[in-house]
């Protein structure tokens, strides 16, 4: 029986960093920091930083400004809570949750955790459920105020001139973000005086299968200046910006972009899946200007898939899509590092998967290039060499796998 200790120990970091949408560790690195995600207010502090030791077996933590420290299970009660443990420690139900957050980002076959001397818990093992978390439709949240966030995406605006500038500069920079694709998506730029957190961000409507609103998330409309000034700072760790923020407690691991049933039937759409196969992607955007270009597409919302999108894909790929796949990460080496480890999951099931570009293919034209940003015609030209591919003509497209779709 495996100990929360040893399934601390055992848990990669990499894993609680993309399960959370948090940039990866690089390679060698002995710390790793994020802001603070106990106390907002840390965030304005210059010390205002988690440190996480990443060769400790506990992976201890300590926030610089708000004092906090603990190990592992600590940071991921702050990350689903923002929020420090009541009492300083986490005891009773908070240990539980956190306990049980930590299988299910792990992967661990569901058996009892046992209780150590050193979690200081006198609360019974926990006995976590096998079955993959489910996100609730909003309108059936047991919450009040989840429940009155469900027609949030009515709010959304789609007018760059009702914007802020940031925000209307980055409506303006993607031209296929139309008004009529912001209302079918339920995606637009919530106002400083908004009903959420995410007031002052681009924000994207979170539906499951049937269509049914289960969370939403945001994108910073200021991210790519951000970006831009860490760079000449020298890409100073404690400050790095982040693009996008999830609500707590929602399970995007468990989910696609793009997944209704409703969208993946509309005929243009349902025409994509029969000549090109299923297209993957990491962002909601990048399906959004797909779906633009009429092509179905769906995001993991990360640059590397977990076991329960790998199940969606390979589903959806044979009832939609004859058994067809393409993979478009960025071209960039994180989206390539993580759609390898796709490429072969989706292999070992049988798929016919494409790669459908990289930073080396296509003569290295697409080198640093996203969906999101791709032109009219350079899609007609990817797609058509995709296309050719598909129906076995020749071309220097797409590596495809020789096996047939079972």
């Amino acid at each position: 029986m495996q100990g929360i200790d040893e399934l601390i120990a055992e848990t990669p970091f990499d894993r609680v960093a993309s399960h959370y949408g948090l940039p990866l560790p690089a390679d060698g690195t002995t710390e790793y920091r994020l802001n603070c995600v106990f106390d907002e207010s840390c965030r304005e502090d210059t010390y205002g930083h988690l440190t996480v030791k990443l060769t400790d077996p506990a992976k201890l933590i300590f926030c610089h400004s708000c004092r906090v420290r603990g190990n592992l299970l600590t940071l991921l009660h702050g990350l689903e809570r923002q929020a420090p443990p009541s009492g300083g420690r986490l005891r009773g139900d908070e240990f539980k949750a956190a306990a049980t957050k930590l299988r299910e980002i792990a992967g661990a076959t569901a058996k009892p955790i046992p209780v150590s001397a050193a979690d200081e818990s006198s609360t019974p093992p926990v006995e976590p459920s096998a079955q993959a978390p489910v996100n609730v439709p909003l309108r059936r949240h047991d919450k009040e105020g989840a429940r009155a966030l469900d027609d949030l995406y009515r709010d959304l605006i789609s007018d760059p001139a009702e914007m802020s500038p940031q925000a209307a500069a980055y409506f303006r920079s993607r031209p296929w973000l139309t008004d009529e694709l912001c209302r079918k998506w339920g995606v637009g730029y919530l106002p400083k005086n908004g009903r959420s957190l995410f007031r002052g961000w681009f924000v994207y409507t979170q539906r499951n299968e049937r269509g049914e609103v289960i969370s939403y998330s945001g994108r910073d409309v200021q991210f790519d200046d951000k970006w831009r000034k860490w760079i000449a700072a020298g890409r100073p760790e404690e400050k790095k910006p982040n693009k996008h923020r999830y609500v707590s407690g929602y399970y995007r691991g468990v989910e696609l972009y793009g997944q209704s049933a409703a969208r993946l039937s509309e005929p243009a759409i349902h025409q994509s899946l029969q000549e090109l196969g299923l297209v993957v992607v990491e962002g909601a955007n990048d399906v959004l200007r797909l779906d633009a270009l009429g092509i179905g597409a769906v995001g993991l919302c990360s640059n590397r898939a977990t076991a329960e999108q790998i199940e969606k894909i390979d589903r959806f790929a044979r009832n939609a899509a004859g058994g067809h796949v393409v993979l478009l990460p960025d071209c960039d080496q994180p989206g390539e590092d993580g759609f390898k480890e796709l490429l072969w999951e989706l292999n070992e099931r049988g798929l016919d998967v494409r790669l459908g570009w990289s930073k080396a293919m296509h003569g290295a034209r697409f080198a640093g290039k996203q969906p999101e940003n791709l032109t009219d015609a350079e899609w007609a030209g990817l797609s058509l060499t995709l296309r050719q591919n598909q129906h076995g003509a020749s071309g220097t497209g797409g590596v495809r796998s020789t096996r047939p779709a079972e």
